[in-house]
Order: structure tokens, then sequence, then C-alpha cells
């Protein structure tokens, strides 16, 4: 999705000779609204601003009949008030292409200075149109597919996506010799701590913990649900000692995080390297994890433990 964003931006930065351009997008998975994320070259951002702009509201209602492109100065004397024109007009953009798919706007690109100074054409003002109606629908169509893929309480991977693109990454590890390893992790004493403070509760943890997980990886790392309080963290080019550290600084920021109701919680986790000789696929793969991360709960939990060094005790980390 986010390689999807970046295209659109670089396309139309090249065609149009511009050295600044964002995208809004839409993100169904996380907010009603289209967010400014990482997705822009050249612009300064205040860090005080909140870029989100409010799909209900009068310009994007206007956007929607018109569905073309718009300068800054067309739009102010008419929407200066509104709070959707005063974030866009901290940007101080040239143009902006409104992305509308299906009757709903799927995102606005903001482009900002071009190189040579120059107005566009009624020309160029076509053909962004044309890009923004082709980018619109790729954008509605990649929604659809994370939320498809996607558990929609931790906004992590569902266990059949994770599957698919494991399957994927073991016939790149036997065919290449990528390195890939698993961290299995589940949350200590997750029974106690729905029956002592409530469902509720227990899901604001899973939640809070599901976005640790996601901060922590990179664009080509996969993390999903498992089932119930526990996950799984494929990660890409890394071998075991790298997952074991990955995992140590997750562990230690979720025992340093504290929760209103239920203080601190604790994790364990397993890790596994990917070994041709040991897994003959996914299962066994996987196996090895969960036993490590058997191996963790049964001697302390709150603690990580490497598939390689099950049969041995060397303190908090094996």
């Amino acid at each position: 999705y986010s390689s999807l964003l970046d295209s659109i931006i670089y396309i139309c930065m090249g065609q149009m000779g511009v050295i600044q351009a964002a995208l809004f997008s839409r993100n169904n998975l996380e907010i009603p609204g289209l967010k400014l994320v990482r997705n822009l070259e050249g612009f300064s951002l205040d860090k005080k601003t909140h870029y989100v702009l409010n799909i209900d509201s009068e310009l994007i209602d206007f956007f929607l009949e018109n569905q073309m492109c718009f300068s800054l100065d067309e739009l102010r004397d008419r929407f200066s008030g509104e709070e959707n024109f005063k974030i866009i007009e901290s940007l101080q953009p040239s143009l902006l292409v409104p992305l509308i798919a299906k009757s709903q706007i799927m995102g606005l690109l903001v482009l900002g200075e071009r190189i040579q100074q120059e107005n566009y054409s009624l020309e160029e003002k076509r053909y962004l149109t044309d890009i923004a109606h082709f980018a619109a629908n790729a954008i509605h169509n990649a929604v659809l597919f994370e939320m498809s893929t996607t558990d929609l309480m931790t906004h992590l991977k569902q266990r059949h996506y994770f599957f698919e693109i494991l399957d994927k990454r073991i016939v790149q590890a036997v065919t290449k010799g990528t390195k890939i390893s698993l961290i299995m992790l589940d949350i200590d004493h997750f029974k106690q701590i729905n029956d002592s403070y409530g469902h509720q509760v227990g899901d604001e943890i899973l939640k809070s913990i599901s976005a640790t997980i996601r901060s922590g990886l990179r664009q080509e790392d996969i993390g999903a649900r498992y089932g119930g309080e526990e996950f799984v963290i494929l990660l890409h080019e890394s071998d075991e000692q790298q997952a074991y550290e990955v995992a140590e600084r997750l562990r230690q920021t979720i025992e340093k995080q504290k929760h209103p109701q239920a203080r601190s919680v604790s994790v364990s986790m397993g890790i596994a390297q990917y070994d041709p000789e040991l897994d003959s696929g996914p299962d066994d793969f996987i196996g090895r994890a969960d036993n490590a991360l058997y191996f963790s709960k049964e001697h302390g939990r709150n603690r990580s433990c490497r598939a390689s060094r099950v049969q041995g005790d060397t303190g908090r980390g094996a």
C-alpha cells in the first residue's frame, strides 16, 4: 500500500517537474479521513499540526462534485474558514488533485513548487486528472485488500494471510538462500487479566501490544494475530540472533508500558530461524518457534528463548 502511494507521488513529480509533493490518503483501517502519513517529498511539516482531513466537509463535497484540479487561490474565497483548507494551506501547494473512485474520495494529491515555476496548462491538468482517476481506483482496491487481510482489532495481519506470505518466503529461503526468522509471542496470564479486569481491558491491552509490534516492523516484515492473545512476526533477511534482539527490544518495551487498570503486562516469546535441514515446511518451522515459546513460559515467563537453545537455561534470555 505504501509503495503504491509512493509510486503515485513520484510519477506526478517526474511528469510535472515539481520538487514538492504529498498525498493525503484514505485508510479505513485507522481513521475515517484522509491522512498525510509518510508519503511526502519536499514539504516541511509542523509537528503541532494534525494532518488529517475530515471527509464530511464542504471542501471534500466540492471535490466530489467537480472532480478536477484546483489551485489554492481558486478555493481560498470559498473555503478559507474551513479547517480542511487551513491544513492544506499550511503546506502552500501550487495545485490540489483529488483522487476519486466509486463516488468516494480516496486521497488528495498536493503538488508544491515547480522547477520552472510556471503555471499548469489545461493539458497538464487533464493529464493529472486522468492519473488521479487510475490512482484512486488502485487505492480503493488496495484499501479493500488491506481490510480483507487485516485483523480489525489489532490492525495486524490475519492468520490466513500470514501463511500465504510464509509459504512464499520459505520458497525464497530454499531457492535463494535468504534468511527468515519467526517470533512467536504470547501475553502472559492474559486469562487472568480478562477475569480480573474484564474483556474491555483485555481488548485495550491487545491493541496496545499490537501497536507496539507494528511500530517495530520494517516494511518487508509481517506481524499477524495468530489467535487470541498470541501473535507471530515474520522477519525478512534476519537470522536467529537478529530476531532474538528484535524480540528482546519488543519484550522490554512492553514490560515498561503501564496500563490504567492492569498496570504492567509482560509477554513470552519463542524465536526460530528457518533451517531447510530441520524444517520440511511451515509447520515444522512454526513448531520450533512454538516450542521455544513454550520453554519461555515454562521457565518463568517474561522472557525470549531461541529454538536453537531450548535445552539450555541461561537466565532471562536463552
